[in-house]
């Protein structure tokens, strides 16, 4: 019968040779394992879905260098990639072709833009306009809009209001719910002193999106002051701060309720405090100030309009509508 031997009856050098080659064994593992880890985590990175897509649209031109479809999706890319010069580079390829002029132009117009080359981007959009404003279809023209917008833009960039409010007029004779039109304009009357205009045209632009965007409170908060008004002036800023859902709304809801009463901003004030409850989901109180406010204004379509959101959406109110702040070179529509 074979004999286990014990390790407290072993030779202290045979002791000695069994733990080196156990420490050994271990230390081959250990290196095993980092290696394994270290090729597992290291390995090299597959490209991105949109890096990917940048590839194939470069080798689609190489291929085909006389397909415009490709070379412009190619120069699209470009642009969304913020690689402004070689999307211009390839509309500009493009334009020498002939055909595709008027999108080519409109693109190139929109990365001149991202690059301050405002001169350069006029002639572009001008261009576009040109073209589309010929179109059986140029009343209904969202491209013609949109370079009107452009247009509009780019004399705001360039300290030109005046000039700016003419190409937004021609924007919203296409397209008046035009928020970012609406709102640039805005900033262009009260710039030229025109404040009632501006008034008008900022709360077009609010009444189209209460919430979700505070640039139009923030113009108005300017204009309010410039105009003499402070009490107006602190309703707009309150809302301009509460207004996006993601900033401080019981700030916003703390300023608005002390000129809840104010002669000549209450009114204001309360529709605010209901759309600030509502981003809350406090349906109680928004139905509560709103109801202030009808009682205030019964014809007022902004507090029945606030009621019919909180009685019928889910949880005590409907979501209300939401706008992003425009990017620069944005086409002007929502």
């Amino acid at each position: 019968m074979s004999r286990v031997t014990s390790l407290t009856n072993m030779p202290e050098e045979q002791l000695n040779r069994w733990i080196k080659r156990i420490g050994l064994l271990f230390l081959v593992l250990l290196i095993a394992f980092v290696a394994f880890y270290a090729v597992d985590r290291f390995r090299p990175a597959t490209p991105s879905i949109a890096d990917r897509q940048l590839a194939s649209a470069e080798q689609a031109v190489r291929d085909k260098p006389g397909d415009i479809a490709a070379r412009g999706a190619l120069a699209d890319i470009y642009v969304s990639r913020q690689r402004y010069d070689e999307a211009i580079s390839q509309y500009t390829q493009i334009l020498a072709t002939g055909k595709g002029v008027e999108l080519a132009h409109f693109g190139r117009g929109a990365a001149y833009v991202a690059l301050k080359r405002y001169d350069e981007a006029i002639a572009d959009y001008k261009a576009v306009v040109d073209i589309a404003s010929k179109g059986e279809m140029a009343a209904f023209d969202t491209t013609l809009e949109s370079a009107y917008y452009a247009l509009g833009q780019i004399a705001m960039a360039q300290n030109n209001p005046a000039e700016a409010i003419t190409q937004l007029n021609l924007a919203l004779q296409i397209k008046r719910s035009d928020g970012d039109a609406l709102y640039l304009i805005g900033t262009a009357y009260t710039a030229t002193g025109k404040f009632d205009d501006a008034e008008h045209a900022l709360r077009s632009a609010i009444s189209f999106v209460p919430v979700g965007w505070a640039d139009p409170y923030t113009a108005m908060a300017d204009l309010y002051t410039k105009a003499g008004k402070p009490a107006m002036a602190e309703w707009a800023t309150a809302m301009a701060a509460g207004a996006t859902g993601t900033g401080d709304t019981q700030a916003a809801i703390d300023r608005l309720t002390k000129i809840a009463e104010d002669p000549a901003a209450g009114f204001d004030a309360k529709i605010g405090l209901g759309l600030m409850y509502e981003l809350r989901k406090d349906a109680a109180q928004a139905t509560a100030w709103y109801q202030k406010a009808l009682a205030q204004k019964p014809d007022s379509s902004e507090a029945r309009l606030g009621l019919g959101r909180v009685s019928s959406g889910p949880g005590g109110g409907s979501a209300l509508p939401s706008l992003p702040a425009p990017a620069p070179a944005s086409q002007g529509t929502n």
